[in-house]
């Protein structure tokens, strides 16, 4: 019979695969935005990068805010004409690992939630 998982433990697995999952869609909406044009990719790339610095304002939640703020970027840099293309296929190779990453922790959430009942 195997252990008991902590509930702090099943917790962080959910918010992290849900985050994981919703993060690499996020990046391939980006992806479509910085392909767009520059105007449309600076604008939401701004806003983006701008909520990034307000999420990192606080300590606990520093380093989502600067992963934010560094797709934001991204988004802005990928918009522009010439050296987008440069950075632009950044975006969904990040995509797909934050989608694996989130699939994988919503396993592990699955898994040990059954073990819980």
């Amino acid at each position: 019979m195997s252990d008991l998982v902590p509930r702090s433990q099943l917790t962080k697995q959910a918010v992290s695969g849900a985050a994981g999952v919703g993060g690499g869609i996020a990046l391939f909406i980006l992806r479509a935005v910085a392909a767009a044009g520059f105007l449309p990719g600076a604008i939401v790339g701004g806003i983006i990068a701008l909520a990034g610095l307000v999420i990192g304002s606080s300590k606990e939640d520093r380093t989502p805010g600067w992963i934010v703020f560094g797709a934001g970027l991204a988004t802005v840099v990928g918009s522009i004409p010439g050296i987008g293309g440069a950075v632009r296929w950044l975006l969904p190779v990040a995509g797909i690992g934050l989608l694996i990453m989130g699939a994988v922790q919503l396993f592990r959430f699955f898994r040990n939630l059954r073990k819980r009942a």
